[in-house]
C-alpha cells in the first residue's frame, strides 16, 4: 500500500483507507477550524444568506468536526468519506455528541458515485479538493452542483487551502490557488464573500500556505 502514489485516481480510495487503519491522520487539528466557526458566528454569515435549516454536506469530512458544528445550528448535516475505517470512526464520534439540533451522521462512499436521498442547501469543503488527484478538480467543480439544490438560496462554503503556498512537491495536499475554484465552479456559481483567513486562525500544523474563506450562491 505504501506504494500507491496519490495522483493515482484508480488507487486513491484504498490510500486514505490504509492512513486512517494505520492511525496516520496527520491532517486532523483536532477541532473545527477557528475561522469556520468565528465566520458563522459573525453577521457576515448572516449577510450571506448561510442556512441554518435544511440539510448541509461535507465531503471528505475527516473525524466529523464540521458535521457536529452544522448539526448544532440546525441543519441535518451528512459527512462523506471514502475510507470505512475513518467514515465508522467520525459516525461514532459525531453520534456521542451532544446539543446538536439537526440529525447528523457519516457514510462511506465515493464523493463521485454516491447519490443522497436528498440534495443539500448547503456544502463545506476544506481540505477537500486539495486532497484530490488535481486531474479530478473538473468533476469535483460538477459534482458540488449536481449535489446542491438548484436553488439560489444554495450555499458552497470553499475553506481554501493551501494557497500560493509552499507544500510538498508531491500530493496530497496539492496545491492550489483561486483561479482554481473560480475555473470549475464559475458557470454555476457565484463568490458573493471572500476574505482571507486572519494570521492567528490559520491552521497550525505542517504545510504552510495561504487560506480564504469564500461563499458561493448558487446561480
Amino acid at each position: 500500500m505504501a506504494d500507491v502514489k496519490a495522483t493515482d485516481e484508480q488507487n486513491y480510495p484504498q490510500m486514505w483507507e490504509h492512513r486512517w487503519d494505520s492511525k496516520n491522520t496527520a491532517w486532523d487539528q483536532g477541532k473545527v477550524h477557528p475561522a469556520l466557526a468565528a465566520f458563522l458566528e459573525s453577521q457576515a454569515a448572516v449577510d450571506a444568506g448561510i442556512p441554518t435549516t435544511g440539510r448541509a454536506f461535507v465531503p471528505g469530512c475527516g473525524q466529523g468536526y464540521d458535521v457536529d458544528l452544522f448539526a448544532r445550528r440546525g441543519l441535518d448535516t451528512t459527512g462523506l468519506d471514502v475510507a470505512p475505517t475513518g467514515a465508522k470512526s467520525a459516525d461514532a464520534w459525531v453520534k456521542a455528541q451532544t446539543g446538536q439540533k439537526g440529525r447528523a451522521e457519516v457514510v462511506c462512499g465515493d464523493f463521485f458515485k454516491w447519490t443522497p436521498e436528498e440534495k443539500f442547501d448547503l456544502i463545506y469543503d476544506y481540505t477537500f479538493l486539495c486532497a484530490l488527484p488535481p486531474t479530478l478538480r473538473p468533476q469535483w467543480g460538477q459534482r458540488m452542483t449536481e449535489l446542491s439544490k438548484a436553488s439560489p438560496n444554495s450555499r458552497l462554503i470553499t475553506l481554501q487551502y493551501p494557497l500560493q503556498g509552499n507544500p510538498p512537491p508531491f500530493g496530497p495536499p496539492f496545491a492550489l490557488d483561486e483561479s482554481v475554484y473560480r475555473d470549475v465552479l464559475g458557470d454555476h456559481w457565484e463568490a458573493i464573500y471572500d476574505e482571507p483567513v486572519p494570521e492567528e486562525q490559520k491552521r497550525k500544523n505542517r504545510p504552510p500556505g495561504n487560506e480564504r474563506l469564500v461563499v458561493w450562491k448558487r446561480k
